[in-house]
């Protein structure tokens, strides 16, 4: 992608949140993922370079300050306060194996997000708590920051999808990602609809988040971390629908959008449909 506005399937980054009223995150901070380091971190392990680590362990510090705010009025601030000083310890440990999937790849920030929730399960794992309670507290994030983005903005860059530019772009992209030199990457063919059921969309053979989650031990949490691509898409109007999924064992991700479409799939639709192959409690 050439930029994060137009194709990432997620582009909020959970920053500087506060405890505020109903799940304690109100008065977000919001800020996207700075694109140089973005770059930077698919060139090389992020240990190789110590500014790198830092800048990293630092965009991360806000995601965890998230957690707390969501986990402390359920398991109690002690333990909340545990969990996040330990996600931490966990995402620097995680930093070496961040797998390169080239330079100004537009889904740097998925393969970053993917990182933030692996750190965070496997904290909370440690405490007893399933892979289902790790991703709800993803979805309600993104919610919030979702909420305190300025609507204009992410209508205009939902739009923008959808523009000749936006569909060369993603032909373009999608028969990249087909060379499979990154083998920690997405695989993707664009697919193009004729504008009634669907405009454009693409279909994942392959899918990186997935590979890093299983490769971390935390396969389980997958199927809840692509549940934040409908949020994204309420939000920017661009109207996803989709069927299948690899995280959820299907041969591929079916990703459909139609321009100011409505978005009917959600958690609470989604989740009881592979509850059966998780079976999870909640907090």
């Amino acid at each position: 992608m050439t930029a994060p506005a137009l194709f990432s399937r997620r582009s909020f980054l959970f920053s500087s949140l506060r405890a505020g009223l109903g799940l304690g995150l109100a008065g977000a901070c919001a800020c996207y993922f700075p694109a140089g380091l973005l770059a930077a971190t698919s060139a090389a392990p992020a240990a190789a370079d110590p500014a790198r680590t830092a800048g990293l362990s630092a965009e991360f510090a806000g995601v965890s300050q998230g957690a707390e705010a969501w986990l402390a009025p359920r398991l109690g601030a002690a333990r909340a306060q545990r969990i996040a000083a330990d996600s931490r310890t966990r995402f620097a440990a995680l930093l070496p194996s961040i797998p390169d999937i080239g330079p100004a790849n537009r889904n740097q920030e998925s393969l970053m997000q993917a990182v933030w929730l692996t750190a965070i399960t496997q904290a909370m794992r440690a405490l007893g708590l399933p892979e289902k309670d790790a991703g709800r507290l993803m979805y309600d994030l993104c919610e919030e920051e979702m909420r305190n983005q300025p609507q204009e903005r992410l209508r205009a860059r939902g739009q923008a999808l959808f523009s000749q530019e936006g569909r060369a772009e993603l032909a373009a992209w999608a028969e990249d990602t087909r060379k499979r030199r990154h083998p920690g990457d997405w695989v993707a063919k664009a697919v193009f609809g004729d504008g009634d059921a669907f405009d454009l969309g693409y279909d994942y053979s392959e899918c990186g988040a997935v590979k890093f989650f299983q490769a971390h031990g935390v396969g389980a949490v997958a199927p809840y971390f692509c549940l934040n691509d409908f949020v994204l898409s309420r939000a920017e109007g661009t109207g996803l629908t989709r069927r299948h999924t690899i995280a959820q064992g299907d041969s591929l991700c079916d990703f459909r959008y139609k321009k100011d479409g409505p978005v009917h799939q959600s958690w609470d639709t989604e989740t009881p449909r592979f509850a059966k192959r998780q079976p999870q409690q909640r907090v």
